[in-house]
């Protein structure tokens, strides 16, 4: 509940403060050569290893535009995750329980383009790094059993972005990237 309040609360700061213009001008090229984005989402999370139904995750990352590419640009960056799954079943007197924890870490790479549409940034890409996921079953009788794993992570995304003034935009992506959809907001630093 307080996470809930704060975020609130924190989007209303950023909606109401004094100078800032959201009326829908941003940027005409968001994602121009120079600019750099950080960006915050949620969604359904990827079980990497184990887990099943759904699992919140959140994902963090910067994008760096850095070369202009025909009539779009080239960002490099990275990205931080994490997923967590759980099951609990109770009847009588069985008591089962278990969960995941999945924390990745990926340098990505993408391509930008915004159809010449003030605030609008448009992208696809592809990502690159490794997974650690923490397994935790409770078993029956709370017998205990953890265990954990790494991997490589191979990520592809797609996704959008408007931006309501120079510095802060809501965006939207899909793929196989620590959440199958993410909704959040992305801020831009520099340009």
């Amino acid at each position: 509940m307080k996470t809930s309040i704060t975020i609130i609360l924190f989007l209303a700061f950023i909606v109401g403060s004094p100078g800032q213009s959201f009326s829908g001008n941003g940027p005409v090229d968001p994602a121009g050569p120079g600019s750099g984005i950080l960006g915050i989402g949620f969604g359904p999370g990827i079980p990497f290893y184990g887990g099943s139904g759904f699992g919140p995750a959140i994902i963090v990352h910067y994008d760096h535009s850095i070369w202009q590419a025909g009539p779009g640009t080239i960002s490099l960056g990275g990205q931080i995750g994490t997923s967590f799954f759980w099951y609990h079943y109770s009847h009588q007197e069985v008591n089962y329980k278990y969960s995941w924890t999945n924390i990745g870490i990926v340098f990505r790479g993408a391509y930008h383009y915004g159809w010449k549409v003030p605030g609008l940034d448009t992208y696809a890409g592809f990502g690159a790094g490794t997974w650690f996921s923490m397994y935790n079953d409770g078993g029956y009788a709370d017998s205990g059993r953890n265990s954990s794993h790494v991997g490589f992570l191979p990520t592809v995304f797609f996704g959008g972005s408007y931006y309501f003034n120079e510095v802060v935009g809501v965006n939207a992506e899909l793929g196989y990237n620590f959440a199958y959809a993410s909704i959040g907001l992305n801020f831009r630093l520099t340009k």
